[in-house]
């Protein structure tokens, strides 16, 4: 049985070079590319080893930009990384900002994560954005595919586009974008997933640290990246969403799915 969790560290040596890494900061920063912020400090919540954190506080100047999370040894890796950012210990379900401190909240591959009650944590970052405010979220796509890569990052489940898309609504923010990424490889993406979830295909972290497949998933992603600044994407292994809350805290923006 594979440990909950027990490749994050992998990830936060790998954060700031690794393909996969730097590709999915590549669509992460594209999916915020055209998004019109208030003026406010920028959150980044599970920061990791903080390289998107630090490359968002290099692209949008901000009057602080904090990045959070639970473990002190991804805090420890991000220290090292930027003296730009803020970094800060604590629980996403205990979050220590007042009431509308942010105009910019991002939570990537965070609310999908193990013992994280998503409809609170949503309410949560809504409690906390400033009205006009915008969120950045990511988790995996696709229920039916969990299986040992999902525990081992960290995973407590993968979702449906409907189920999530309705999920951050009925936490008060409305989606003005909705895509999925992790689109181009996805084919060879679900054929290992499926196969480590039958037990055909033993799971091993060497599949992980391969220098050619980090190389191929990071020019993929990078293609991706340059799609989603104008386009969605119709499927993929991971599932954006852009939301925003109301600049009046009563009323839901009326954009829709884009």
């Amino acid at each position: 049985m594979i440990e909950s969790g027990n490749l994050l560290p992998s990830l936060y040596a790998a954060d700031a070079a690794g393909g996969w890494n730097l590709g999915m900061s590549a669509t992460s920063q594209a999916m915020l590319a055209e998004a019109k912020l208030p003026r406010g400090p920028l959150l980044e919540l599970g920061c990791g080893g903080g390289a998107f954190a630090a490359r968002l506080a290099a692209a949008r100047p901000a009057p602080l930009m904090i990045g959070l999370d639970l473990r002190q040894e991804a805090l420890a890796f991000a220290r090292s990384r930027s003296a730009d950012v803020a970094w800060v210990q604590g629980n996403l379900l205990h979050l220590p900002f007042p009431a509308g401190a942010f105009a910019l909240i991002v939570a990537l591959d965070v609310v999908d994560q193990q013992r994280i009650d998503a409809e609170r944590a949503l309410d949560l970052i809504r409690a906390l954005l400033r009205p006009g405010g915008v969120t950045l979220l990511r988790v995996s796509a696709h229920p039916w595919l969990f299986g040992p890569h999902d525990v081992a990052f960290g995973a407590g489940r993968r979702y449906g586009r409907r189920e999530f898309v309705d999920t951050v609504r009925s936490a008060g923010l409305e989606p003005v974008r909705v895509t999925y990424a992790n689109c181009l490889l996805s084919p060879a993406v679900v054929a290992v997933r499926l196969l480590q979830r039958w037990g055909v295909l033993p799971f091993t972290r060497d599949l992980y640290q391969k220098d050619g497949l980090n190389r191929l998933l990071g020019l993929a992603l990078q293609w991706e990246a340059n799609w989603l600044r104008r386009r969605n994407l119709p499927w993929g292994a991971s599932l954006f969403v852009v939301a925003a809350r109301a600049r009046d805290a009563d009323n839901t923006v009326s954009k829709g799915e884009r």
